[in-house]
């Protein structure tokens, strides 16, 4: 399992979301900011050792609310979502679906 930290003080109004993966440690993402606007958030992810990149991250219910927002697939690394429900979602754009995370877990 990947680990995940976060490098700055988040507020529990925040992001719910956050809270979970930044308390979790589980989801392999170095979180360096949040925001209210798109992309939500900012984080570095270890693809090896000692070599870090630089994720643009967009938090949603549902993979497809990412299109339904009129985000810029352009501007989003990943989109980190309850149910990946779209089916054409651009090759570009990365989706992590937490709840197959939570289903393997169990």
């Amino acid at each position: 399992m990947l680990l995940a930290s976060r490098s700055f003080p988040i507020s529990r109004s925040a992001c719910p979301v956050t809270d979970r993966l930044s308390t979790g440690k589980q989801l392999g993402f170095v979180i360096e900011s949040m925001q209210a606007g798109f992309p939500d958030c900012e984080a570095k992810v270890e693809v090896a050792p000692g070599r870090w990149q630089h994720f643009k991250i967009e938090f949603e219910y549902e993979s497809r609310n990412f299109k339904d927002h009129r985000h810029d697939p352009e501007k989003c690394d990943l989109i980190v979502c309850w149910r990946h429900n779209w089916k054409d979602c651009p090759p570009n754009l990365q989706v992590l679906e937490l709840s197959q995370i939570v289903r393997q877990l169990w």
